[in-house]
């Protein structure tokens, strides 16, 4: 009687026990190939091999697992569409993504221009891209080849001062071109979207920086003994205005003086200068005493030391 009771129980045991073990080997893997991840940042594409076709999922705003969203037999590519960058710079013997673009400007010189541009993809039209490159190498394909072009051409409408004295005007007219160009290539159907262009750097040769320098050196030098000359012309012009004012001021008062006093301006005059000739004579002699002749015959000085 035990016996028999026992098998009872154990027939429901081993049914399940199998029937785990049919979910298990069945039911989990099965739910594992049905089930998509939806990244932040990123849209799904689900490619069906058998009925021939391709979807997506998610639009690059939000994450989630999706389960039993393809068939098990379908495949999937996660596609980043959240803003991307792309840098071409040269620095010592590093490289962003990419060397410095090397151009030609309009007066032959050769210079190495640094730059970056941020982009992102638009998620509807991913699957448009997605068979035109399904590598998904369009970034090193093309946008790389349209980047380098479009600076090319630009860099080539000026000439080696300009690409200083317009630097701005260049950034600007590069990122439009640039959006122009992205927007009209076929093979990118429209689904790159540009949100910035960062002209970092238009490298000139070390040659032609240092003549520029020393030009700018050299026209400083010159104004600088511009102004130096200008400095003494308004100086010695001021002087002299000085002086013919003081003459002027001294020939009125001797005028005023002869005619208050009916004397002879002439003769009032040569007091005058000999008196200004004493006084520069003692400033330069402070240890002698002159003794003055005036006569009818002229006026003596004699200088008697006073020591």
């Amino acid at each position: 009687m035990i016996l028999s009771k026992t098998k009872k129980w154990l027939t429901p045991i081993k049914i399940f026990l199998v029937m785990g073990i049919i979910v298990i080997l069945v039911v989990v893997p099965l739910t594992a190939l049905t089930c998509v991840t939806v990244k932040v940042g990123y849209t799904t594409i689900i490619i069906d091999p058998i009925n021939k076709k391709m979807w997506t999922v998610g639009d690059g705003t939000y994450a989630a697992i999706l389960f039993f969203a393809k068939p098990p037999w379908a495949s999937v590519k996660y596609v980043y569409v959240a803003v991307d960058k792309l840098e071409m710079w040269t620095e010592k013997n590093e490289t962003g993504d990419y060397p410095a673009i090397s151009c030609l400007t309009r007066d032959g010189l050769a210079v190495e221009v640094d730059v970056l541009i941020r982009w992102r993809i638009d998620p509807n039209r991913v699957l448009d891209l997605y068979k035109n490159y399904p590598n998904l190498n369009w970034k090193m394909t093309t946008i790389a080849s349209i980047l380098r072009e479009v600076v090319r051409n630009t860099i080539a409408n000026y000439t080696a001062i300009e690409t200083i004295e317009k630097r701005a005007e260049i950034s600007s007219i590069l990122y439009s071109e640039l959006e122009n160009a992205l927007k009209e290539d076929k093979t990118l159907v429209n689904a790159i979207i540009l949100e910035e262009l960062d002209l970092r750097e238009i490298a000139l040769p070390k040659k032609f920086t240092d003549a520029i320098e020393d030009k700018l050196a050299a026209e400083q030098e010159m104004l600088a003994a511009q102004f130096r000359a200008a400095a003494v012309i308004i100086a010695t012009q001021a002087q002299a205005n000085a002086t013919l004012i003081m003459a002027n001021a001294t020939a009125e008062a001797i005028s005023l003086i002869a005619e208050k006093c009916n004397l002879n301006a002439t003769e009032i005059a040569q007091l005058y200068l000999l008196i200004e000739a004493l006084k520069e004579i003692a400033e330069e002699n402070e240890n002698v005493v002159f003794l003055i002749i005036v006569g009818d015959s002229g006026q003596y000085i004699i200088p008697i030391p006073s020591g």
